[in-house]
């Protein structure tokens, strides 16, 4: 159901506005050391109860409508809004970084890799890809996005030069041990050369992070995140109490089964 779910969202298309740049904050437990920053046009209370969030957490951001934008200029706006929130909420509530989870899913997976990289903070992406300008012109996800752009005369080169530094593939070094990235193989929204980005950006700047490849598409593999996401979170609280002694039940994916990034 979820893969077909896939498919009807390719046919309607998204973004009738591209511009906004408020975005709404869920707040949650304020014991929580968990952030999540959502999917696209997915309202939290969907994403909720289609199993996307199985953690407390102590704030849950629905993006804004300008995080993809016809203006290159907003999606960097939109992005630094989201993380400068975020790491102010952290700090207020006086969470060490270490101790922070900041959980991405889809399109959240750009503010959360930002800041998981800024603060050194273990980092959950999910169905993530390696360079936003890349993914704008070559997902079927941002078509109408990509075309509105077009029509107001901006190109590639544009959005290459706005995102320069932000991508996540730019941002992988600082993330904290035990960090987590999850792929599906049958994506659609997710062109494979940019899967293939990450993945070897995954291979050059963070090797201690962990990568699942799970069977499914877009949506199956958001939901099925989840019971991984309940790993980690169950590691970090096992190696709190016997140390060294802990077990983590998540997989490397070795480097043979990475595809090549063109």
């Amino acid at each position: 159901m979820f893969d077909l779910l896939d498919f009807v969202l390719l046919r309607r298309g998204l973004a009738a506005d591209d511009r906004t740049l408020s975005f709404r904050r869920i707040d949650g437990r304020p014991s929580s050391k968990v952030i999540y920053f959502l999917p696209w046009n997915t309202p939290f209370v969907l994403a909720r109860q289609a199993g996307f969030l199985p953690l407390d957490f102590l704030a849950a951001y629905e993006m804004p409508p300008a995080i993809i934008s016809s203006e290159p200029s907003l999606c960097v706006q939109a992005m630094r809004a989201l993380v400068a929130d975020a790491e102010t909420l952290l700090a207020d509530r006086g969470v060490d970084s270490v101790e922070a989870l900041i959980v991405g899913l889809s399109i959240g997976s750009y503010p959360a890799t930002y800041l998981a990289n800024r603060i050194g903070a273990r980092l959950c992406s999910v169905a993530g890809s390696d360079r936003g300008d890349l993914m704008l012109w070559e997902s079927p996800a941002g078509h109408i996005v990509k075309q509105r752009a077009i029509s107001k005369g901006y190109e590639l080169a544009d959005f290459s030069e706005a995102l320069a530094g932000y991508h996540p593939c730019d941002n992988l070094s600082g993330i904290g041990r035990d960090s987590l990235f999850v792929f599906g193989r049958n994506d659609p929204f997710i062109p494979p050369p940019r899967k293939a980005g990450l993945l070897q950006a995954i291979a050059r700047e963070a090797q201690k992070a962990d990568v699942i490849a799970l069977d499914g598409g877009h949506i199956r593999t958001l939901r099925a995140s989840g019971h991984h996401q309940l790993v980690m979170s169950d590691a970090r609280r096992t190696a709190v109490r016997i140390g060294k002694a802990a077990v983590q039940c998540i997989s490397r994916l070795p480097a043979a089964l990475m595809p090549a990034a063109q």
